[in-house]
C-alpha cells in the first residue's frame, strides 16, 4: 500500500506540475493577449480623439443653429396656418359673393329677356300692325293709279266713265 500511495502521490505531483505548467501557460498568453489590447486601445484613442474632438465641436457649433432652425419652423408653421385660414376664409367669401353675384345677374338677365320680349309684341302689335295697314293702303293706292295709267293709256276715257271708276275706287 505504500508504493501504491507512492505512486498516486508522484502521480498527483506530476499533475500538479503540468496543471502549474497549463496555467503559466496561460498566464503568459493573457499577460501577452492584454498588452497588445493595451495597444490598441492606446492606437484607438489616438485616432479617434480627433474624430470626437471634432464631431464635439461640429455639435457646438451646430446646437444653436439648429435650436434656431427649429423655433423658425415652429414660427413659420403658425404664420403659415393662420395664412391658410385667412385664405380660406377669403375664398369662402368670394365664393359666396360669386354665388350671390350670379344669382342676381340670371334674375337680371331673366328680366331683360321678359322686358325684350314685351317690347317685341309691343313693336308687333302697336307698330308694325299700322305700318303694314298703310303699306297696303299704299298698296292699293298704286294698284289703283297703275289701274287708271294702264286704262288712260289705252283710250281715252270719257267723263262718265271717269267717274265711274273714280267712285269704285273709292
Amino acid at each position: 500500500m505504500d508504493k501504491i500511495v507512492a505512486i498516486f502521490v508522484i502521480v498527483a505531483a506530476v499533475a500538479i506540475v503540468i496543471q502549474m505548467g497549463i496555467l503559466i501557460a496561460l498566464f503568459v498568453a493573457v499577460k501577452q493577449a492584454a498588452t497588445r489590447i493595451t495597444a490598441l486601445a492606446g492606437r484607438m484613442e489616438e485616432q479617434t480623439t480627433p474624430i470626437l474632438a471634432t464631431s464635439r465641436s461640429i455639435l457646438d457649433d451646430a446646437q444653436p443653429k439648429i435650436s434656431e432652425i427649429t423655433s423658425n419652423l415652429v414660427e413659420s408653421s403658425a404664420t403659415i396656418r393662420a395664412h391658410v385660414s385667412q385664405i380660406a376664409e377669403a375664398s369662402s367669401d368670394i365664393v359666396e359673393r360669386a354665388h350671390i353675384h350670379a344669382v342676381r345677374i340670371d334674375e337680371f338677365v331673366g328680366l331683360t329677356m321678359d322686358k325684350i320680349e314685351n317690347t317685341t309684341e309691343v313693336l308687333q302689335h302697336k307698330v308694325l300692325g299700322p305700318v303694314r295697314r298703310v303699306r297696303a293702303i299704299m298698296q292699293a293706292v298704286n294698284a289703283g293709279l297703275g289701274f287708271l295709267r294702264a286704262n288712260r293709256s289705252r283710250k281715252k276715257p270719257t267723263g262718265k266713265i271717269l267717274e265711274e271708276d273714280e267712285e269704285m275706287f273709292i
